[in-house]
């Protein structure tokens, strides 16, 4: 019975890459890649190929700082979905999946499907599917049951929206995977406006972070949508000069990449930079009117990263060892104590353990002890225990060897 699905499905895919049905464009585009390119047979039950531990490993540490922002809103993604019958997944550009989210008791049952954690899910390896169609096409797409290439595949329904970051290169792709029978195509409209927007913010959290340290200019057409998601993001350096533009900000310019990298924002906005450096201001909260040179009107703010250290060392604390440059403020006798009990055992090579409320600074006064300590030529290294997956926890941080 499933060797008859198997053929059936091989004919008919057979038959649209040959120009014979109609079908969406971007599916025959792609049966016919698996054809032709990849030389892919529809009906051959293949297992998934899955990377090697070790080097699952070193991809996830490739991406951390997009796993990490990621993490968040792929857990945010599943509850808005209900959970039940959903696996929210993300992968590298290579379409290998780094991570995923599911309820507890149906993670096998998308390991059955082939949707394992170092997975590799791109087109030329598994064929028209939500993850690697994603990214040949660069666009959000839906991939729903028999539009796969593979005949093992068509019990899934998969929508995918492709991430980029700053430079317009693609940085992974969100998918969100189902295998309930039940899955129509137009219940998946619901589902891709909620990938493509989960997209959208992890792009936009990763562009703020990557230039954290650059000047920041946000502008939108609304005041209230200065901050969200669909906001314009344009990073410049000190002469005024662009670096990066998300595509939000190319769309409300009514630009391309290369047309607006390297140049001057006097170049699209009414106003010199140096206005534009007056008036920033350590968030880039506040929003104020502004002219594009086309005469159109948006509402901006400027995020900018002060000129000089806002934290600094007191030389006292130092003298021991001038080179060390630790980045907290030191100047509360308290704190200072503290600081130099954390070092004299820090160099006695015994474990710390920093305790206190989010956003204290437990990570900027541990790195203070290390630039402070005699392994301040050594990496300082973070790691985010909450966004490691359950199953690579004891990998993670406490090291791996093959077999």
């Amino acid at each position: 019975m499933q060797n008859d699905h198997f053929s059936r499905h091989a004919q008919q895919v057979h038959t649209v890459a040959r120009g014979e049905a109609g079908s969406d464009p971007s599916i025959a585009r792609s049966w016919l890649r698996c054809l032709e390119d990849y030389h892919l047979d529809p009906s051959v039950i293949e297992a998934p190929v899955v990377l090697e531990h070790g080097r699952l490993l070193e991809s996830r540490e490739r991406l951390h700082q997009v796993l990490t922002i990621a993490n968040g809103e792929m857990n945010s993604l599943h509850q808005q979905l209900s959970g039940s019958g959903h696996a929210v997944l993300l992968t590298d550009a290579r379409g290998v999946i780094l991570n995923c989210v599911t309820a507890p008791g149906e993670r096998r049952i998308f390991e059955r499907a082939g949707l394992w954690l170092g997975a590799d899910w791109s087109e030329a390896r598994e064929g028209t599917n939500g993850i690697g169609t994603c990214l040949v096409e660069r666009q959000a797409l839906t991939i729903h049951q028999e539009e796969h290439f593979r005949g093992r595949h068509t019990g899934l329904t998969c929508s995918a929206s492709p991430v980029f970051d700053p430079h317009g290169e693609l940085l992974a792709v969100l998918d969100v995977s189902s295998a309930r029978p039940d899955v129509s195509r137009q219940s998946q409209f619901h589902t891709m406006a909620l990938v493509n927007l989960s997209a959208k913010m992890i792009e936009s959290c990763y562009f703020l972070r990557h230039f954290e340290h650059q000047w920041l200019l946000r502008f939108h057409l609304q005041a209230e949508s200065v901050g969200l998601f669909s906001e314009g993001l344009l990073a410049f350096d000190g002469d005024g000069r662009i670096c990066a533009a998300n595509q939000s900000a190319l769309n409300l310019l009514g630009s391309i990449r290369g047309g607006v990298l390297g140049k001057p924002l006097e170049r699209f906005f009414a106003v010199d930079h140096e206005q534009l450096f007056s008036r920033a201001t350590p968030d880039g909260s506040t929003a104020w009117p502004l002219h594009t040179r086309d005469g159109r009107q948006v509402f901006a703010s400027v995020r900018g990263q002060p000129r000089t250290p806002l934290w600094s060392v007191p030389a006292s604390l130092v003298q021991r060892r001038p080179q060390a440059e630790p980045g907290i403020c030191l100047l509360d006798p308290a704190l200072q104590n503290d600081f130099h009990r954390a070092l004299r055992v820090f160099e006695r090579d015994v474990p710390l353990l920093l305790r206190g409320e989010t956003g204290c600074g437990k990570e900027a006064f541990a790195q203070a002890v290390h630039q402070a300590s005699q392994r301040r030529g050594k990496p300082f290294v973070a790691v985010n225990c909450a966004s490691i997956p359950e199953s690579l926890i004891e990998s993670e941080l406490f090291g791996y060897r093959g077999g």
